[in-house]
């Protein structure tokens, strides 16, 4: 072999060299891109996770409220119908007493003492 095609071989050489190490340069680059997004991501679901957790908190304290808040309302229901019970006898008293009033005073002639 002659001297230039040996020169011209270690020239192709260095060249693919040269290549083989931008390709294993951009390699890394977009290995440490691809892990710094992980840990972006692995941040953020952190985050996420923190937040669920103090949701499920919050959402435990209101069902809490939201028992209460029923259990009142089926009292202040059963209160109203208690109530109106109340209203129909009162009103059924009332009714007979004035009926009684009247009968007195019909059968006697007289008003009640």
């Amino acid at each position: 072999m002659s001297e230039q095609s040996i020169d011209r071989a270690l020239g192709r050489m260095e060249g693919d060299l040269k290549a083989i190490l931008d390709r294993m340069k951009m390699a890394d680059e977009s290995r440490a891109a691809v892990h710094r997004r992980l840990d972006e991501f692995s941040n953020r679901l952190t985050h996420v996770e923190a937040d669920l957790i103090v949701v499920k908190h919050s959402q435990a304290n209101m069902q809490a409220v939201t028992d209460d808040v029923f259990s009142l309302r089926t009292q202040a229901q059963g209160a109203g119908t208690a109530g109106l019970y109340l209203l129909k006898v009162g009103i059924a008293i009332v009714g007979a007493a004035g009926w009684l009033l009247s009968a007195y005073t019909w059968l006697t002639g007289r008003p009640p003492p």
